[in-house]
């Protein structure tokens, strides 16, 4: 409109100034909104005012000055203009039909000015020259922001790498520490040949794990027989918190047993408890994270077991049985709760080819099968009492199958922890 003021004055008249001069002032309101910071409301403005600031001209001017292609060019702006496929394929649609309008209905109104078939020619060229120089401004533009966007995108794109390149070498590297604190598979099967432990973080670490520790001679025990004890936790959390929680808890662990000397599974779980509690009581924060816990003591002769459990029960499958025997564990955990009671020992007798297992709760809690819900504990004690006659590698194999055929497509909701003895 700009361009076309002077253009006008010089070349035809000035009828049409006032209505030049009515576009423009339509047009530059577009300032005054975008002024204002109402930007949604500015781009709507903006489009429509373009419109209704070109369609007079088609119908003040006689037929054949090609004014009516300026709305080709307009066509193109709502792809630019907006961020809203619908508001885009609307605005363009709109601009279509209003083309196809101006050509069936303008031979109906009569023009304001009377121009020379000259005029007519020399401003059907101005108008095409300016068609085409908005079509490729506004391509131009279009293109330009593109390639901005694709060099800020390729930027982002090899900053995240790095950072996940970084990311990932540091768990990994976490990975191999929680790994190198976790207890041989070589050093299990030497004092529990016939066990299994099913392990699955959720992520690359995990906020679950397993412990052993072999006692030849039980200190202060009168009994006949090596003790082996051994535990499977579950802390607060998964991935790098509930690892680094994880670390304090195995720690705790050990020192209740090495330094201290203790060897009864809930005096161990008691001494365990104070020690995560003193650790987190040096943070000025309100820490209180911990685990569950399933810890077992077994005499290798004897067939002695002695269960303690905080929050994790034990199961025992006996020999030729259709049931499980559930010891329920204690509902308080390892950590600063309200609760601090003592923990309870169970000890019990078990024969030849008994088969006992301690868990954490990501198998029963996994979400899946046809209804994407949780695997519960009695489906998990029918897959226990159906896959019991068989050899303990097989029973891992069985419980890992199962486990990712329920999960199916859905994402793995917490590290799985599984450990399961015959004597």
């Amino acid at each position: 409109m700009a361009i076309y003021l002077p253009i006008e004055i010089i070349f035809n008249s000035v009828d049409l100034v006032p209505f030049i001069i009515i576009e423009l002032a339509i047009l530059v309101l577009t300032l005054f909104f975008n002024h204002k910071k109402w930007f949604g409301f500015s781009r709507i403005y903006f489009f429509i005012a373009c419109i209704v600031s070109i369609l007079p001209m088609m119908y003040v001017v006689p037929e054949g000055a090609g004014n009516q292609f300026l709305l080709l060019p307009l066509a193109l702006l709502p792809g630019l203009v907006f961020h809203n496929r619908w508001l885009d394929f609307s605005f363009f649609l709109l601009v279509v039909i209003v083309f196809y309008v101006v050509l069936a209905t303008r031979g109906l109104v009569d023009p304001i000015v009377n121009v020379t078939q000259e005029q007519i020619d020399f401003f059907r060229n101005i108008y095409l020259g300016v068609v085409f120089l908005l079509s490729f401004t506004i391509i131009f533009y279009f293109r330009t922001l593109v390639n901005e966007y694709e060099q800020i995108n390729k930027k982002k794109t090899m900053l995240l790498k790095a950072s996940n390149d970084e990311i990932k070498a540091s768990i990994n590297y976490a990975k191999r520490i929680q790994e190198a604190i976790l207890p041989s598979i070589t050093l299990i099967k030497t004092h529990l040949p016939q066990s299994f432990i099913l392990y699955k973080p959720k992520d690359i670490v995990a906020g679950d794990f397993y412990w052993m520790h072999y006692l030849p001679q039980p200190n202060g025990w009168e009994v006949d027989g090596d003790v082996v004890l051994f535990a499977a936790a579950d802390c607060t959390g998964h991935g790098v918190p509930g690892a680094m929680v994880s670390v304090v808890c195995n720690n705790a662990l050990n020192q209740s047993v090495k330094e201290f000397g203790i060897t009864q599974p809930s005096l161990i779980l008691e001494k365990s408890r104070d020690l995560v509690i003193e650790t987190f009581a040096e943070s000025i924060e309100n820490v209180q994270d911990g685990m569950d816990i399933a810890i077992c003591s077994l005499n290798t002769k004897t067939n002695e077991l002695t269960y303690s459990g905080a929050n994790n029960p034990l199961w025992i499958i006996r020999k030729d049985s259709i049931e499980i025997e559930e010891y329920k564990a204690d509902k308080y955990h390892i950590g600063k709760c309200d609760m601090m009671k003592p923990f309870t020992n169970h000890s019990i007798q078990l024969n030849k080819g008994d088969t006992f297992y301690i868990f954490s709760d990501g198998y029963v809690d996994q979400f899946g099968g046809e209804k994407g819900k949780k695997f519960k504990s009695r489906p998990f004690k029918e897959l226990l009492l159906s896959i019991n006659n068989e050899p303990l590698d097989k029973q891992k194999e069985r419980l890992e199958t199962h486990f990712e055929e329920w999960k199916g497509d859905l994402e793995q909701i917490d590290d799985v922890c599984i450990i399961g003895v015959k004597v």
